[in-house]
C-alpha cells in the first residue's frame, strides 16, 4: 500500500509539473475528443491535466503488473534502473501521442524520466524495509 502511495502521489505529481512547465503544450485536440464522446462538461486545464498524469499512472502501474515476473527473475539491481527508465519512457510518450498532447518541453519530459525512476526505485526500497 506504501509502495503504491509513494508511486501514485510521485508520478502523478511529477507528470503534472511536466506539464505545467510546458510553456507550448496543446491539448486542444484531447478536448475535442472529449468533447466528441460526450465529456463536453470537461473544460477546466486543470482537469485535463489530471486525465493525463493519471492515465499515465495507470499505464506505468500495469506495465510493472505486467513485466513484474521479468524484472524479479532477470533483471538485476543495475538493469533494473534502465527497465524502469524504459517502463516510463513508453507509458509517457504513448500517453501523449493517443491524447495527442503537443508542445510539451522535452527537457521537462527528460527530467520526468529520470525523478520518476528514481520514485519506482524508492518506492520499491520502501516496500522492501516495510515487508
Amino acid at each position: 500500500m506504501i509502495r503504491f502511495a509513494i508511486q501514485a502521489f510521485g508520478l502523478v505529481f511529477l507528470n503534472y509539473l511536466n506539464i505545467i512547465l510546458s510553456k507550448d503544450l496543446d491539448v486542444e485536440q484531447f478536448k475535442k475528443d472529449l468533447d466528441f464522446f460526450g465529456f463536453s462538461f470537461i473544460n477546466d486545464s486543470f482537469i485535463i491535466y489530471m486525465i493525463i498524469s493519471i492515465s499515465v499512472l495507470m499505464l506505468t502501474l500495469i506495465l510493472l503488473f505486467v513485466f513484474k515476473p521479468f524484472i524479479e527473475i532477470y533483471l538485476l539491481h543495475l538493469y533494473k534502473v534502465s527497465f524502469y527508465f524504459l517502463i516510463n519512457l513508453l507509458s509517457i510518450s504513448t500517453i501523449y501521442i493517443v491524447y495527442r498532447v503537443y508542445g510539451y518541453s522535452r527537457f521537462n519530459f527528460l527530467i520526468y524520466l529520470i525523478f520518476s525512476t528514481a520514485v519506482l526505485l524508492i518506492a520499491e526500497k520502501v516496500h522492501k524495509k516495510v515487508t
